[in-house]
């Protein structure tokens, strides 16, 4: 069951850059059921109220992915952002803006922060595995051009999956950008040795399970 579902989500992951929005959030819908569970899991008055909601987002998401041509995943983050700045509305003074680079298209700002510029983010994984960078670079595009007048670019060294650590590729992108325009921070580390990275995590889990036995 777990497996059927991790595969059901790289599916609709893998539509929802490529296909209409409706589309893709009516394939949600019937492959989770979700009509039958708001039915089965409240009276039929308020399950009723609840799906018609829900219908009414359907029809709006349809309607924005014919006549503006966006995805789901795009959408899903613009709401997201208006979200976000609902929240702080009330906000004065300075204050920080999270954005992804689909919903900063037409914003600026004085400082810009791109995190997690490394090969496999941006340009994403699936992105090179398809053949589709230049997609990428135009979002790289739209996130350097965010900034007025300072722009940080940064990226990590290590990153940590299951127990392992493994190091970290700049972007193809930073290097595209022209060097008398960048200023660079940081110091280089040694490469992770695989066997090493692995047996550390081994040792941290076994002390972990060992605390645990001791509660």
């Amino acid at each position: 069951a777990l497996r059927a579902f991790a595969q059901f989500r790289l599916r609709l992951a893998a539509r929802a850059t490529g296909e209409p929005a409706g589309e893709v959030f009516e394939a949600l819908l019937a492959g989770i059921g979700y009509q039958e569970h708001l039915f089965a899991t409240a009276d039929a008055g308020p399950a009723a109220a609840r799906w018609k909601n829900v219908r009414d987002f359907a029809d709006w998401l349809g309607e924005k992915g014919k006549t503006e041509g966006r995805g789901l995943l795009e959408l899903a983050q613009t709401i997201a952002l208006l979200n976000m700045l609902d929240d702080d509305g009330d906000a004065k003074g300075d204050a920080v803006r999270l954005s992804t680079l689909h919903a900063a298209k037409g914003l600026e700002f004085p400082q810009v922060f791109l995190a997690g510029v490394e090969e496999g983010i941006l340009p994403h994984r699936e992105s090179i595995a398809s053949g589709q960078v230049e997609e990428e670079r135009r979002l790289m595009y739209v996130g350097i051009t965010r900034a007025q007048r300072t722009l940080w670019i940064s990226h990590c060294r290590r990153r940590r999956r299951a127990r392992e650590l493994f190091d970290c590729q700049p972007s193809r992108f930073i290097d595209e950008l022209e060097r008398e325009d960048l200023s660079f921070a940081g110091d280089v580390l040694a490469p992770v040795d695989p066997a090493q990275a692995k047996a550390e995590g081994q040792a941290k889990l076994a002390a972990l399970r060992a605390l645990l036995a001791r509660g």
